[in-house]
Order: structure tokens, then sequence, then C-alpha cells
């Protein structure tokens, strides 16, 4: 239903506003790993509601710092939880804010390695008890996908048995991947973005099982600074659409 009413929308927009003699500019804020997602989509959005989208990135913690403090933007993307925590603030209209896609994490192994069992809770619980070593994005850095994985641990239970034989990389979810093919480590963690398509090196051994919840649900809100609000919520009506969804997975992300 949602994707059905962002279809129509879009349908409006490209009726009413296709020859808008006013074309606004929409700074979009994105953390980083959107990138992908809005450099392929934006074309699209410009050309049916004749506005121009002139993106942003950077890292989540420094994207809520940039809006916590004035900075003015019309759109930003970011995880679902970090827009509420800035609508609670008044950074963000609570009544704009709409989920736009979801991150899920997947494991891998280092290429020509045996593909371990995680179909199950229990035995993802072994797999990586008895995995020699472990790797994935520093969530102390502010990384979703770090996060994620960090807080499926602690509800796996295993947290603090696993910190021995775990390195956290400081980059993002593409260093998890060198350090994996290098063989810096046995089993890694990344973001499906960063291992679609997999990367020569490791081999995909498949997504955390539901169970977990773990998937971090990705959303686009309008700040309170934007000076193009209808504008904004176009775009992020478009970014709903099905019309956005082949290029949300092409991406590594799920509509």
């Amino acid at each position: 239903m949602r994707r059905l009413i962002g279809a129509a929308f879009v349908a409006v927009l490209a009726f009413t506003c296709g020859a808008a003699a006013q074309a606004a500019e929409l700074k979009v804020l994105g953390f980083l790993s959107a990138r992908p997602m809005l450099s392929a989509l934006a074309p699209d959005f410009e050309r049916i509601s004749g506005h121009k989208v002139v993106p942003s990135y950077d890292s989540v913690a420094a994207m809520r710092r940039r809006i916590t403090d004035g900075e003015i933007a019309d759109v930003v993307i970011t995880a679902r939880v970090g827009l509420d925590d800035l609508a609670r603030q008044g950074k963000v209209a609570p009544s704009s804010i709409a989920d736009v896609a979801r991150i899920t994490i997947r494991l891998f192994v280092r290429a020509g390695a045996p593909k371990p069992d995680i179909a199950s809770i229990d035995a993802l619980k072994r797999t990586l008890l008895e995995a020699p070593s472990l790797a994935y994005t520093d969530p102390t850095r502010g990384g979703l996908a770090g996060l994620a994985f960090a807080n499926a641990l602690v509800r796996l239970g295993i947290a603090e048995q696993l910190k021995p034989k775990t390195k956290l990389i400081p980059g993002l979810g593409h260093d998890v991947v060198k350090a994996v093919a290098a063989g810096q480590a046995a089993l890694g963690a990344a973001p499906t973005n960063d291992v679609t398509p997999p990367p020569v090196g490791i081999d995909v051994v498949g997504p955390l099982p539901k169970e977990l919840k773990s998937d971090v649900a990705i959303a686009a809100g309008v700040p309170a600074t934007s000076t193009s609000p209808e504008a904004a919520k176009a775009l992020i009506a478009f970014l709903m659409s099905s019309a956005a969804a082949p290029a949300i997975r092409a991406h590594g992300l799920d509509p």
C-alpha cells in the first residue's frame, strides 16, 4: 500500500509539475551508503519533477550533528531511529518521515572457504562461536551495519564471548570485505549493499536469520530548515514509489 500511494503521487507530480517554471534546488543530506541509490534515482526524479537534486553525503553521526546544528537541508536520508530522534528535537517534521528502504546484514567468508550454517538462530550461534575470527565495522564509529550486528550479538547472548577473537574495522563494509579477503578474519559481516554484487575475494554465506530482527530501516524526512518542503516531500514520495524499487534493490537495499 505504501508503494502504491507513492506511485500515485509520482504520477500526479509528473502531470502537474513536469513543466513547472519554478524548479526547486533540493539539498539532500544522505548517509554514505545512500550514495549509489540516490545517484541512480536522482536523474529520473529530476526529469519527472523539474526539480534539481543536490546531494551531500556523510557518516550517520556527522550528519546528525549537522542537522542538530541547524544546517539548511531539504531532505535527510538516514536510519529511521536517527530521524525519529531528530523529530523529537524539533529538527525534522515528524509527519514527513517515511521508510524508503532497509539494510540487511550478510555474513561472508574468504573465497573458496567452506560456508558455515547460519540458517537458524542456533546454527548462527554455533557458527559464530566456532569461527576462529570475526570482523565487522566498529560500532562506536556510528556505522549502521556495525551497530546492527553488534546489537544482534548482544541479543544472541554471545557478545562477550566473541570479543577476544573479534576484529573491529574502523572503515565501512567494503573494508571488512578486504580484511576477510586478505585472510585477516575467517568470517565477516557487512551490509548487503557492500557485497552486491559479491566482491572478488569473498563468498557470501547469507543473511542473518529474520528472527533476529537485525534489519535497519532507512527513512527520509524534511528538516525544519527546508526552504522547499513540498518539493522535498515529492522526492520522498518518489523514493517510496514502485518506480524506485528496482534501483534500490540493484544497490543492495530492500525497498
